[in-house]
């Protein structure tokens, strides 16, 4: 009978094991809507429904474009072992389901940099979970551009306790696109270069609400508030735990410009800053044998828990 009643036992425990990793497995997004400004506005929830949140919530900050990006929105935390709890705001004027290959007059009067951080300032404080949430108590993480309006919203919000970008450096957009032009990289060398650069930043600083005049894809008034924010003065402000990851071969965002948040917290130990560089990865932090950006993802695991070692890359 004993050895029944421990095989049963054992049953039970493997069966409960089995039915936790299920759970684990299958996270859930939900879609809902918010009113911001006056204007219906769909945002998501990524969440294991039937676990308890052991880290903090995560504000997830898209990149540039009109895609929707809620569709690829779980594919990033697919390593990501603990239970999730990811808001997400959409941006406005992105159609559901759109590949991005063709943009909303919506979308394009509201494509500004000004906006995207007061949106999600306005989120925070505004959606029902993170409203109730207490300061220094939600994490911000920024892919890309995201990654460029994630510090202001960590300057800007009280909520915020930890900052994670990936895609992103320190340098100011202007200065970047200099870099890769005088690194000869095309196309910023080739059909362009510094000095139409420097012609075009000149005449987007005299005209830029403009939504006609249009430069890289995006108009103007999108250009007046992107390509001459300071991150780096934004991240030497905040006193709280910060990673930014990019790759070696990043052709969006040159890698000069991590180097340049790395270095200047090398001078500045006493921040909790963290840089991540992949070797030999895209901009995506990918290359032909690893995910990178799933990678970082997990990571920020143990980094919440103050985990040193949370990003070595092997």
């Amino acid at each position: 009978m004993n050895s029944i009643s421990s095989q049963i036992r054992l049953s039970i425990l493997v069966l409960t094991s089995l039915f936790s990793v299920s759970c684990m497995a299958a996270p859930v997004l939900q879609e809902h809507t918010i009113k911001i400004d006056g204007k219906q506005r769909r945002y998501f929830h990524l969440s294991n429904t039937a676990a308890a949140h052991s880290g903090p919530a995560i504000l997830l900050v898209s990149g540039s474009g009109c895609d929707d990006f809620s569709v690829r929105l779980s594919m990033f935390f697919e390593r990501y072992s603990t239970a999730v709890n990811v808001y997400y705001l959409e941006k406005p004027g992105v159609i559901k389901n759109a590949d991005g290959s063709k943009c909303s007059k919506e979308f394009q009067a509201a494509d500004k940099f000004d906006q995207r951080l007061s949106d999600h300032i306005k989120f925070l404080e505004q959606e029902p979970e993170l409203k109730k949430m207490p300061a220094r108590s939600i994490a911000v993480l920024g892919f890309s551009e995201g990654g460029a309006v994630a510090p202001y919203i960590a300057r800007d919000s009280k909520k915020i306790g930890w900052l994670a970008t990936a895609g992103s450096g320190g340098l100011k957009q202007s200065e970047e696109f200099l870099i890769f032009a005088d690194r000869g990289v095309e196309p910023y060398a080739k059909p362009f270069s510094r000095d139409y650069f420097l012609h075009i930043y000149a005449e987007i600083m005299k005209d830029g609400k403009s939504l006609s005049k249009e430069f890289f894809g995006h108009p103007y008034a999108y250009w007046s508030g992107r390509l001459f924010t300071d991150p780096l003065s934004v991240y030497a402000s905040l006193d709280i735990p910060m990673v930014a990851a990019m790759g070696e071969k990043d052709d969006s965002v040159p890698i000069e410009s991590g180097h340049a948040l790395r270095d200047y917290f090398l001078k500045h130990p006493e921040k909790d800053f963290h840089f991540v560089e992949f070797p030999g990865a895209s901009h995506g932090l990918k290359t032909p044998d690893r995910n990178g950006a799933q990678e970082f993802v997990a990571g920020l695991e143990g980094w919440f828990k103050g985990d040193k070692k949370a990003f070595e890359l092997k």
